[in-house]
Parts: C-alpha cells; sequence; structure tokens
C-alpha cells in the first residue's frame, strides 16, 4: 500500500497533465481561430480592392470641383523690418557715453539718403511688380478654367455612359465655354448630338472641332455619320476617304463608304430617264405603231381551264402613216376557241413532276456546310436521312461543335424511330450525339412527340442484346427524359 505522501505526489501528477492537455487544446483553438481570422480579413482586402478597381470607373465624378490654390506675391516687408531691426538693435542708449563718442554721424546720415533713394526707387519698380502679379493672376485663372473643363467633361463622360445625353450637352457646352481650343469638348457633344437625332447640331460642331484641330479624325467621322442622315451624300463620302487616308485601317469608315458606294450604285442602275431629257439628234427616226389588244371571252371556257391566266392576244398593225384620232379603228373579229376535247383536259390537268434534289455526296466537315446542304434539301425526310446516315458518328463533335439545333434534333429522332431493325451505325450515333455540347440541355426542351419518338427508340434497345450492353446502358442512362 503507497503511503499518503505518494498518493499526494500522484494525484499532482495527474492534475498537471490534465492541465497540460486542456491548456494544448486552448492553444490550438486559439491558433485556428487566429489562422481563420487572417484569411478572412486576406479576402475582405482582395475582395475591396477588387471592387474598388471594378467601381472606380462606374462612380461618378467627384460633385464639388476644387480650385487650385493662387500663387501667392512676392512682398519685400521682410527685408524692410530686417533693416528696422539692425537699426533698432544698433541703437545707442542714452547713459553709454563712450559709444556717443565713436558716434560718426556723417555715415548715419549717408545711410538714411541711401534709405530714402531706395524707398524712392521701389516706389518706381511698383507698377513692374504690379504687371509681374497681374501675368501670374491671367495664367492661374487660365489654369483655373482648363481644370474647370475637364471637370465638366468628366460629368459629361458619366452622363453619356448612363445614356442621358441631354444631360451629357449640358455639361459639355460648359467645358466649351471654360475651353473653347479643345476639340474633344465639340466632338463628344457632336456624338450627344448624333444620338440625339440632331444632325445639323452635330455637323456644326465637327466642323468647329476640325477647326481647333485638323488631324482629328473622329470629328470628320461624327460628320460623315450626320451628313448622311442629312442628305449630304458627296460631302460624307469626302470626310470618309479622308479619314481612310489617314487610317486606313479604319474598319468603320470602310463599311461606311462601302454602303454609300452599293447605295449609289443602285440608285443609278434603277434609276428611269424620263425621254424629254434625251437630245432630239438620239431620238429614234422610226415611224411610231399602233398596237391593238384583245381579250378573249372567258365565258365559254370550261371550268378545268379556270385556273390558267387569262389569254391577251397581241397583234401588230404595221402601218406607214399614223390614223388619227378622229377616225374610226378598224376592230378585228374575236376567234372563238372550239370547245376542248377530253383528252387535252386530261392533259392539262396533269401535273409537272417533282422537282428532283440531289443529295451532296460529300461528307460535311463544319457546321457551316451542314447547314448549308440540310437547308437544300427542302425538309425532305428521306433525302435528309440519306444524307444524315453518310456522315460519320466520330465527326458529330466537330459539326456541332456550338450544339446542335432543335429542328435537326427533333429530324434525327424520326429517323431513329423509323429504322424497324437496330444496327451499329445506330448505336453509334446516339452514343456520340450525346456528347455534343448542350445536349441535356436540348433534351430537356423535347416536345411531347420528341419525347414519344425517343421513347421508342429507348425500347427497341432495351430489347436488343447483340451488340455491346455498356454502350447501350451509357446510352439509356444519358437519354432519360424523366
Amino acid at each position: 500500500m503507497p503511503s499518503e505522501y505518494e498518493r499526494k505526489l500522484i494525484e499532482m501528477q495527474s492534475h498537471i497533465r490534465e492541465n497540460n492537455a486542456y491548456l494544448d487544446d486552448y492553444m490550438k483553438d486559439l491558433n485556428s481561430w487566429t489562422d481563420e481570422i487572417k484569411k478572412k480579413e486576406e479576402n475582405l482586402k482582395t475582395k475591396t480592392t477588387n471592387s474598388s478597381i471594378s467601381t472606380a470607373k462606374d462612380l461618378p465624378p467627384v460633385r464639388n470641383f476644387i480650385e487650385p490654390a493662387k500663387p501667392k506675391k512676392k512682398s519685400k516687408k521682410k527685408s524692410d523690418s530686417k533693416q528696422v531691426q539692425n537699426t533698432t538693435s544698433s541703437s545707442i542708449h542714452a547713459y553709454d557715453y563712450r559709444a556717443w563718442d565713436k558716434y560718426d554721424v556723417d555715415a548715419e546720415c549717408e545711410r538714411i539718403d541711401k534709405k530714402d533713394e531706395d524707398e524712392n526707387e521701389d516706389e518706381n519698380g511698383g507698377d513692374d511688380d504690379d504687371d509681374e502679379a497681374n501675368d501670374e493672376d491671367e495664367e492661374w485663372q487660365e489654369e483655373v478654367l482648363k481644370k474647370k473643363a475637364e471637370y465638366y467633361k468628366e460629368c459629361g463622360n458619366y452622363q453619356f455612359k448612363q445614356k442621358s445625353y441631354a444631360e451629357a450637352i449640358e455639361f459639355y457646352t460648359k467645358a466649351i465655354e471654360c475651353n473653347p481650343i479643345s476639340p474633344v469638348y465639340f466632338a463628344n457633344r457632336a456624338q450627344c448630338q448624333l444620338f440625339e437625332q440632331r444632325y445639323g447640331a452635330c455637323e456644326a460642331d465637327c466642323t468647329l472641332a476640325i477647326q481647333n484641330d485638323k488631324n482629328y479624325l473622329k470629328a470628320y467621322y461624327r460628320r460623315s455619320l450626320a451628313r448622311i442622315e442629312l442628305g449630304k451624300i458627296d460631302q460624307a463620302k469626302e470626310d470618309l476617304e479622308y479619314v481612310l487616308s489617314r487610317e486606313p485601317a479604319n474598319v468603320d469608315a470602310k463599311t461606311k463608304l462601302n454602303e454609300i458606294i452599293k447605295n449609289d450604285e443602285i440608285k443609278r442602275l434603277g434609276r428611269v430617264y424620263p425621254l424629254h431629257n434625251k437630245p432630239l439628234d438620239q431620238r429614234s427616226t422610226k415611224p411610231l405603231k399602233r398596237i391593238e389588244i384583245q381579250e378573249i371571252d372567258t365565258s365559254i371556257i370550261t371550268p378545268s381551264e379556270t385556273t390558267k391566266k387569262k389569254n391577251i392576244v397581241i397583234e401588230e398593225i404595221e402601218t406607214t402613216e399614223m390614223p388619227t384620232f378622229s377616225e374610226p379603228v378598224p376592230i378585228l373579229p374575236v376567234p372563238t376557241p372550239a370547245p376542248p376535247s377530253h383528252p387535252s383536259s386530261t392533259s392539262q390537268s396533269e401535273k409537272l413532276p417533282p422537282k428532283l434534289i440531289i443529295i451532296p455526296t460529300s461528307i460535311p466537315t463544319t457546321g457551316y456546310q451542314f447547314k448549308r446542304d440540310w437547308s437544300n434539301l427542302n425538309n425532305q425526310l428521306e433525302q435528309q436521312s440519306i444524307y444524315f446516315n453518310n456522315i460519320p458518328p466520330t465527326s458529330y463533335k466537330t459539326i456541332f461543335s456550338t450544339g446542335i439545333d432543335s429542328s435537326v434534333f427533333s429530324r434525327i429522332l424520326l429517323f431513329w424511330s423509323n429504322k424497324t431493325d437496330i444496327d451499329e451505325y445506330l448505336i453509334n450515333s446516339m452514343y456520340e450525339l450525346r456528347q455534343t455540347p448542350r445536349f441535356n440541355t436540348q433534351l430537356s426542351f423535347l416536345g411531347s412527340e420528341d419525347k414519344q419518338l425517343l421513347q421508342t427508340t429507348l425500347d427497341r434497345l432495351q430489347t436488343n442484346s447483340l451488340f455491346s450492353m455498356e454502350k447501350i446502358q451509357k446510352i439509356l442512362h444519358d437519354y432519360k427524359t424523366d
């Protein structure tokens, strides 16, 4: 049996171990908590920096304009005060008789005379200082106006991004009032005028911008757009040609110039010139001919022939002399058509054979070729099924790289359901088609008829055991519509 002392020692050791274990657990929890807080703080910092960068562009400009500090004028009071201090410091006390003995009266008089002369020179030179101060004030005012103009331009840009063009025009006008030399403010206001369909004002602003800077190409392009709307096609063409001469790679100017050229060709080719514009030497010298037009009576035509167009007989009468309007025009007798016989009616009722559609033999390699060939088949079921069966299933990914169209997918489901026997091509095509992009979305938006067609094909696959079951199981799993 251990003594009481030993028993107390053992209890003390157990308490110390328990305290150490508790302390370790507490420190672990504290360290994990600090790590989590640090991670959260880093995430918040990154989020705030990203959000500040992203929203800095969308924020409106500062509402209050901060005026720059006015430069201080140079004053000569300090130098005068220093001289006064020197004179006061060098003054002699009344009780200092030895200093008065050494005091030089003539030197002090010369010093006072020099001081008066300096003051007179300062008064005469004050006008020059005022001129320099006025020049500094003008420079400072110009700087203030330029900064105000930039501030109003930023406000206008913000309103332009918000698509409030009327307010943007007001801000750009204030910027022009502060700095009427800059072409940017006129061009920006012209862009707003263009969106507001004020084409005359847009043209005027662009002209003012070009007067300030002849090399500002944006003003030429915007003025061409306004002139197109105003009907000044030739002047707009000149602006676009000037832009392309300076920037040959300008895509917008190229497209607008091509549109103008095409419209000019259409107007030129489709224009009808009146006869009176032709000169006399170019007119025809042949005598005019009078043409008599007679219509056949359609009352005696059988009902089977009513679907035909009305026959019009046009006969030309060659006459050397033109009849006057007072002379009666001879009317030719109307030929009565013979009653139609039965074999002729049957031949007329026969329909023309349908137009043959040639199935493309070349296998498509891109989605564009497939769409072109598919549309050329004119929704003919047999031709489309033959064309689709000629495509190897392994090329579905490249042909349908952007996804399969819903109408094409429903037609493919019809092809599969019409097949009586399940072959390897059907299994491979179903297996490869499920790997095309956005297949699941097409499957989820199927109609009730398409779902029934798909279900009949899947039921046939379940009963078939001749082909690999792995592919069939994957097809059954991926083609579920429930």
